[in-house]
């Protein structure tokens, strides 16, 4: 039995919505237009059950295409109803340019409130929803029905300009929707273009061993910017790796623009806030790290056992075997063992995050007293080494962070001391394998010593490989 529930607000919203439209069709679809509005509330109602963004939602195009004022939205349902129907409806003068029109929507869009952004959202994804099927169903007879000059060129560039409006609401279903439209009507998005922008307009927020992290000034975005010798094909690879993982439904914050600050190429990400690493987290909560180390190990089983698209990403196999060709550092009798060791694994076709330690999980539950398991947000960031393959690859990379490196690194990197690294990777490695005694454990660890001595190969092609990473490679090949 249905529960009941306050509906008054959302019964006469619905009313007018009914009476203004009566007698119109939706253009080009032999249906009553009032079917739009409400499949624009009932995508509302999958983000917010607010009565007022709902009423909103369903009265979005009374003002536009109908008699009905502003005015008379406000006075039936108050200025915060009228202000959230006016989100994208501000008059242009008469013979403004279609593009320009459009630009001002989504600058108006752009510019307003979260609650906006929602009610908007209803609106477009409808739309949305229309253009894919009928695309679906006519082809490109289709774009011949809009007023756009350049048909199928100017529409996508109207609702991808919109996606970017929206980018507040990436992490909701739907968000990923409309993504999951757009490139099924228009293709995948590509990352070729590059915005240059003033490292004025941000804030550094944090830094590692390739890149610096920066904040917007207005809070909306941030920026990855990698060191100046790395080349602009690193953030397109990152910024390509992540969309396609945002589609993949693996929660990761939606990528924005490849940016330029005159020196340095960097990723623009929607930014979450508040948000802390796992690993800050650890570091401010140093009494949590069990709770974290578990989530983490939930969060890698998940990855590793999510099926990966291998058209779209590449095998972690074959980029370590060309890894270890162009390696100037090890003697071909020590490349051949790790030649034998990649031949012998079994092979894979699931997710690799290709660069798995706290550092690159960020969270949402910041405010341990009210914070709940509905409220909590953990996210995969710095998706550029994202590849598929053999889940050992990954732990590698995690037991490399925990018990192979420097403590001054962990320190840098991490914000925690060595020992805190590895009480971490005791609980994670329990929990992420299961019931495992100590002799499992300590196979287990004696084979992830050679992952992560690949780890240390790759490191050392990347950039400069220092005697103490070759004394560990050794090493692990000796025992």
């Amino acid at each position: 039995m249905n529960r009941p529930l306050d509906t008054l607000l959302f019964d006469r919203a619905a009313r007018m919505a009914i009476e203004a439209h009566s007698g119109t069709e939706r253009r080009g679809k032999g249906f009553p237009y009032v079917i739009h509005p409400f499949e624009a509330a009932s995508i509302v109602a999958n983000i917010t059950s607010d009565p007022e963004m709902l009423a909103a939602a369903v009265l979005h195009d009374v003002v536009e295409d109908t008699a009905v004022t502003i005015e008379q939205i406000r006075e039936a349902f108050g200025n915060r109803v009228a202000h959230l129907v006016q989100t994208d409806t501000a008059p242009m003068p008469e013979g403004t340019p279609w593009r320009a029109k459009k630009q001002s929507q989504m600058d108006q869009i752009a510019h307003s409130d979260r609650d906006s952004k929602i009610v908007a959202m209803g609106d477009k994804l409808s739309n949305l929803r229309a253009i894919a099927a009928d695309h679906a169903a006519i082809g490109d007879k289709l774009w011949e029905r809009f007023h756009a000059p350049e048909g199928m060129k100017d529409i996508e560039w109207y609702y991808r300009g919109l996606a970017a409006s929206l980018f507040e609401l990436s992490e909701t279903q739907p968000f990923q929707e409309y993504v999951f439209l757009l490139d099924k009507t228009f293709g995948s998005r590509q990352f070729d273009d590059v915005h240059t922008i003033n490292i004025a307009d941000y804030a550094e927020s944090g830094g590692g061993y390739f890149a610096t992290s920066y904040n917007s000034k207005d809070g909306a975005t941030m920026v990855k910017f990698y060191n100046s010798n790395i080349p602009v094909d690193v953030p397109r690879r990152e910024l390509q790796s992540a969309y396609t993982v945002y589609k993949m439904g693996l929660p990761t914050p939606m990528p924005g623009r490849l940016l330029f600050d005159g020196e340095r190429y960097g990723a623009e990400f929607r930014r979450i806030a508040p948000k802390e690493s796992f690993a800050r987290y650890v570091s401010n909560r140093p009494d949590r790290y069990e709770e974290i180390a578990v989530r983490f190990a939930r969060m890698c089983r998940k990855l590793h056992s999510t099926p990966c698209d291998t058209t779209l990403f590449d095998s972690e196999k074959e980029h370590m075997l060309a890894v270890l060709d162009r390696c100037p550092h090890l003697t071909e009798t020590e490349k051949n063992r790790f030649r034998t060791l990649i031949a012998e694994m079994p092979d894979t076709h699931t997710c690799l995050h290709g660069d798995m330690h706290i550092g690159n999980v960020i969270t949402t539950a910041l405010n341990d007293s009210t914070s709940t398991p509905t409220q909590q947000q953990d996210f995969w960031i710095d998706l550029g080494d994202f590849r598929w393959g053999n889940p050992e690859f990954d732990l590698g990379m995690f037991y490399l962070t925990c018990k192979g490196d420097e403590p001054e690194m962990s320190e840098h990197l991490f914000h925690l001391r060595q020992e805190q690294m590895r009480q971490i990777w005791d609980v994670f490695v329990r929990e992420y394998y299961g019931n495992i005694s100590e002799a499992e454990l300590a196979n287990i660890e004696k084979r992830l010593r050679l992952f992560m001595a690949l780890k240390l190969v790759y490191f050392g092609t990347m950039d400069k490989m220092r005697p103490e990473m070759l004394a560990s490679i050794r090493a692990a090949l000796a025992c």
